[in-house]
């Protein structure tokens, strides 16, 4: 067990400078969606758009491969529901672009909703008030990206893409820190 752990962080080590050179290139991107929110809300749109026509093309395959008519034509519907949506997500990304605002914002709603309804069923429990604060805190944005719709588009999709990318690369240069550190540190005390 003990040689398939050095093993482990021989190779955490050897790729930790590639880790920090993918978490810089997170970073970077990030930087670029948070600055240019609405150029990346429409590239996310359009690889949204790609994956679901993929994925609906590969289920109108599969219709035809189905055993009985029933099952293949439910797995036909679905398919060619998310095929459509892909095609017009590419060929139109401006209203896919509102399209997942408006998902986004449904989400978001629900999530804080449930948040806030779970907060008072730990009301006892400690930090139950900071589920609470986050419930009602996700909720107020919800509520500001539906009310400032369709314009919360130019920047929601985009904005949150870039934060998410940047606090991914944040997280991978760390961890290419750490595992360098602890190799050491375990190279030391062998």
């Amino acid at each position: 067990m003990e040689g398939k752990v050095q093993a482990w962080l021989a190779t955490a080590r050897k790729n930790a400078g590639w880790l920090v050179v993918f978490g810089v290139v997170e970073i970077v991107a990030g930087i670029l969606a948070i600055a240019g929110p609405f150029t990346a809300g429409i590239a996310v749109t359009v690889m949204v758009g790609i994956a679901l026509l993929l994925g609906g093309g590969a289920r109108l395959v599969g219709a035809f491969m189905a055993d009985s008519f029933g099952a293949g034509a439910l797995i036909f519907g679905w398919g060619l529901l998310v095929a459509t949506t892909g095609f017009y997500f590419v060929i139109r990304p401006g209203v896919g672009l509102e399209t997942l605002t408006l998902v986004v914002a449904i989400v978001l709603f629900v999530d804080g909703v449930t948040r806030v309804v779970l907060s008072f069923n730990l009301k006892p429990v400690k930090g139950w008030g900071w589920m609470l604060a986050g419930g009602i805190v996700t909720v107020v944005f919800a509520g500001m990206i539906g009310w400032q719709f369709p314009s919360s588009s130019l920047w929601v999709v985009g904005t949150l893409v870039g934060f998410s990318l940047l606090t991914n690369g944040f997280t991978t240069v760390t961890l290419a820190g750490t595992a360098r550190q602890v190799v050491g540190d375990v190279q030391k005390a062998a």
